[in-house]
This record gives structure tokens, sequence and C-alpha cells, in this order.
């Protein structure tokens, strides 16, 4: 649906008495502001966005929305490099606004609301001498993470965003408030952790913590002469690599314009054994710089924010390998010579340990063996779309030089539009489970603006026929403190 300009305010005039929040519309004078996007690549022109205040405000625009039958998305952090958050000519439910962490330091919980980042969460619960796995930088939306699985520089000794989110409060297609936990909604809940934003606007969600107050961090700088023996030696040493050591990798932009490459260890167990634990990466060559030692977690989540500023233009492919052959060193060591670009990126995230014990079908995340999540991350300063184009190439051929030797499954979090062929085997064995969730919890596709979008393909409405649901397999994963989920 178009809606002349002239006529927006006179159109969403329903809508606004509603709201305890703000309706954001074109002709406003804050619009360009609001619909900024972390990724200055896109540039999009939503109808409205409605910045709630609370779950009331989400509940009564997606109500609105659903009657008027407009287009409609959702954004929490804002970091979904694609711009799915934003959508074209229809209305937003900014939920960045509600950012609020409560922390129970006893039972060593967090209820985050939907709009809060990994800063958020890990400024008020280090105050206790508490965190949970985040992702690698801390302005990235705790929703999204989620909903997308979640790496995190911890991992392998507490599993990922997703294997610690306890319970969660969700606006479904109709306007319902649903709390989904072990006993409410327990398939729901199966499907937040990890199977994308398809089933509802998530407005509150609630994680377990563990006693993280300091890890053993940093980055080891090799020059790119050194690059393949060095990754050699890196892949098999993490086969043996202890839950509480995940080591990142990848190739990034020497100040002098050369290319290295660096190993990014972070060790959560007893602080004074960090230095011994990863003495060996120090053998594997002869490091340019050395900038491990003891930080505060905040520090180390806080430390990444300056590769990526809000502006820059973005484009990321991804593939999942088990190991790193010679071979596929080689199509490392030569793409990150090609770096299209001095604010490129080839990142190598290390999945093992804990989240590596938690069944394929207990969760959502359905790639659950050890691996190694390439990213190719372009990143530029925008100047013609011809030189847009060679950024995104670069990214595209290297994802390409990568595939014939990469597992089925992927991460649907940093997918690109144009891969939705790559969603099904993302998911797995898991995507006909979701897909009855899918037709359960949004059988009109209102949320098809999503990561990972599933869309039902005969509503059952019109069958009379819904898949059945299975009862959520139990969470027997290890667990951070040795515990079980039921």
């Amino acid at each position: 649906m178009s809606i002349p300009r002239r006529e927006t305010r006179s159109f969403f005039k329903d809508l606004t008495p509603l709201l305890t929040g703000h309706l954001v519309l074109p002709e406003d004078e804050g619009y360009d502001q609001v619909r900024q996007h972390w990724n200055g690549r896109i540039d999009k022109h939503p109808a409205a966005l409605v910045r709630c205040a609370d779950a009331r405000d989400v509940i009564h625009t997606v109500q609105w929305v659903h009657s008027h039958g407009f287009a409609l998305s959702v954004r929490a952090g804002g970091y979904d490099f694609a711009g799915r958050a934003l959508c074209e000519g229809g209305v937003v439910i900014d939920c960045s606004q509600m950012r609020t962490v409560t922390i129970d330091s006893e039972a060593h919980t967090a209820r985050a609301q939907g709009g809060a980042t990994v800063s958020d969460l890990i400024v008020a619960s280090q105050k206790d001498g508490l965190a949970t796995t985040t992702g690698t930088m801390s302005s990235i939306g705790l929703a999204g993470l989620t909903l997308g699985g979640g790496y995190g520089p911890v991992m392998g000794k507490y599993g990922l965003v997703a294997d610690n989110l306890l319970s969660a409060q969700v606006v479904t297609a109709d306007g319902q408030l649903l709390t989904a936990d072990a006993t409410d909604n327990a398939a729901l809940l199966w499907g937040l952790r990890g199977g994308g934003g398809n089933f509802g606007v998530v407005v509150s969600l609630e994680y377990r913590l563990h006693p993280i107050t300091k890890v053993f961090a940093g980055s080891l700088l090799y020059p790119l002469d050194q690059a393949r023996e060095v990754l050699s030696s890196y892949g098999e040493f993490i086969k043996t690599a202890p839950d509480e050591l995940t080591i990142n990798a990848g190739f990034i932009h020497m100040s002098d314009g050369m290319p290295a490459l660096y190993l990014s260890p972070v060790y959560c167990g007893p602080p004074e054994e960090g230095e011994r634990v990863i003495e060996p990466l120090r053998s594997f060559g002869k490091p340019l710089a050395d900038q491990t030692q003891l930080v505060s977690y905040d520090t180390l989540i806080n430390a990444a924010n300056v590769l990526a500023p809000t502006g820059r233009h973005y484009f990321i492919q991804t593939q999942s390998l088990d190991s790193l052959s010679t071979r596929i060193i080689d199509v490392l060591v030569e793409h990150a010579q090609q770096f299209s670009s001095p604010f490129s990126l080839l990142a190598i995230l290390h999945f093992h340990g804990a989240a590596s014990r938690v069944g394929a079908t207990e969760t959502a995340f359905a790639l659950r063996q050890d691996h190694l999540l390439v990213e190719f991350v372009a990143g530029w300063e925008p100047q013609s779309l011809k030189e847009d184009q060679r950024h995104v190439q670069w990214a595209q051929e290297g994802s390409c030089a990568l595939a014939p030797y990469a597992l089925k499954e992927g991460y649907v979090s940093l997918l690109d539009e144009g891969e939705q062929e790559r969603v099904r085997l993302a998911f797995g064995l898991n995507y006909e489970r979701l897909l009855g969730l899918k037709r359960m919890y949004d059988p009109d596709d209102v949320f098809h603006s999503t990561i990972g979008h599933i869309k039902p393909i005969v509503p059952p409405r019109e069958t009379g026929q819904v898949m059945p649901l299975e009862e959520p397999a139990h969470f027997s994963g290890h667990l951070p403190g040795g515990g079980q989920r039921r």
C-alpha cells in the first residue's frame, strides 16, 4: 500500500492516540535520522516508524497494521546488515528505545527489553560480576543476535546466546502477548532459540548469567607470509582446545596498508591460567605483536566496535567449514591478499565445546558440530555504484571459492536477501518443524521481513490442516554450571 506523502498523518490518525511512544512520519523533521541504518548501504523509506515505549505499543501497532494491510518490519538493535529491519513503504515497529535490563543477582538471570543491546546487558550484569555469551561487539542488538543463534567469544564454555535464553515475551501476528518458556508455549521457545524472527515481535528476553568478570584475551598478529603455517597449526590446535578457550582468527588491514593474520583467543577459565593456556599460540610463528592480557569482559566486548562504525557501507557473505585443509587455507590467504578496501575484514569464528554438545534438534539452531564460520565482511566508504559492486564482488567471490569445501548448513543471521535458498539448508532437520510453528503463530506471513524467513506455503485456514507440532526435545546439552534445562 502506498500513501501520498501529504496524507500520511491523517491516515495514521487513529493509531497515534493508542501509543505511549512516538509515530515518526516522512514529513517529520527527525524522519531521516530515525530511518538511518547502521549499514549506510541501506536506504529505505518506510511509510511510518513507530518508536515503541512498551509492549502495549507493539500490540497496538501489530493489530493496526494487520487490519490495514501494510507491510511490516521490526527493528530491535538495528544491526542486521541486509536491512531487513526497515521495509520500503511499510510500517516499522521500532523497539530500539526499549532497552531496560534488570538483573536478578541471586538467580543469576537477566531480563532485557526487546531493543536492548549487548552493551546494555553487560553494563547491568557486570556490576554483580555476571555475564553471558554475547556477540563480539557491544553495540549489537540482543534480540536479533539471539533469534539467529548468536556466536560469541565464550561460547565454548557457555554455548550460543540462544542456548542461554530461558524465556521470552512475544507479540504474535494476531496481537497476543505470549510468554514462551519451558512450561508455557515451549515449542515457541524452541523456535526462538535460533529460528529467526519468524513468529512475532520479541519484547523481552530472559537470559541465564554466569560468573564472568575478567578474561584472558587479545590478539596475536602475524605477517601474511606466515599465514599458511600459522593457520595450519591453528587448525590442529583448536581440535583439542578446552571449553574455556575460544580462538577466533582472520585477516585485517594493518595501519601500513598491508594485510595481516590475527589470532584472537579468549580464555574464560581461572585468570591465572590464561597465560599458560594460550602460550602454544605464540609458537605457531613469529608474531608481529602480542596484545593478549587479562581484561574485563566489557572491555573485550567494547574493543571490536571500532571495526564497524555506523554509516559505513557493508556487505557480508559466509560459509561454514568443518576444518582447515591446505586448499582452504590457500583460498583464505589468497582472498586476504585481494582485499578490496582497507575497511574490509575476513573473520573466522570458532564454534566448539558446550555449543557443540547440544543436539541438532534440541534448539532451532541446527549446525551443532564443531566448525568454523568464515565471514567475508566487505566494508567501504561510498564513492560510486561501480565501486560498490567491486566490494560486493570481493565478498561473493570469497564465499563462492569456499563453497565446494563448506558444510551445507549456514548461519541464517548472515545470509543475504539473495540467499533465500540457503535458509532451508541452514535449518536442516529443523526446517519442517519451524514451518509448522510459522503456520501456527503467523499463518498470514505478517512477519516476512525477517532473518531466515520461512514462508507458510498453504495457510491452515485454507486447507483445514495444520502440521502437527512435536513436543520440544529436552535441552540436555552441557549447560553453564553443569546444569540441564528441561
